[in-house]
């Protein structure tokens, strides 16, 4: 059902489940967070399987792998109320994208990410801001 999660399961649990180095075969956790989902599944030496499902209200019966989707990803937008921060249902968009994209963008997950040290400003690529260095 959903196909690029179900292939993401099967390349993270060959690169990491099954390498060489995983000599104790530990579980492995994957995430896959996009721009306003986030996909999180588990591997520990099986493919779980899971027969039902309910995808945006309908009632799916089929086999698939199990694979949970949060509906917030690096592009849901962040606001400020009440003293708490609340995220989406609204996208910041690729352009401008969020604050960090230096694109005068929206506050988004992403931004929150980056505030907290889980990204790495010199990976990204030099494509941002006005004069995109």
């Amino acid at each position: 059902i959903l196909s690029g999660p179900a292939g993401g399961i099967v390349g993270y649990s060959y690169a990491t489940y099954f390498h060489k180095l995983n000599k104790n075969k530990k579980p492995v956790i994957g995430f896959d967070m996009g721009g306003t989902s986030t996909d999180v599944s588990k591997f520990d030496g099986d493919f779980e399987h899971i027969f039902e499902t309910k995808i945006a209200g309908f009632q799916i019966t089929a086999p698939q792998l199990d694979i949970n989707t949060v509906a917030a990803g690096g592009g849901s937008r962040l606001f400020f109320k009440n003293g708490l921060f609340k995220v989406g249902p609204e996208s910041a968009g690729a352009d401008p994208g969020p604050v960090c994209y230096r694109k005068n963008g929206h506050l988004a997950i992403t931004d929150a990410n980056l505030l907290l040290g889980r990204l790495i400003p010199k990976y990204f690529p030099k494509i941002f801001g006005k004069t995109q260095d």
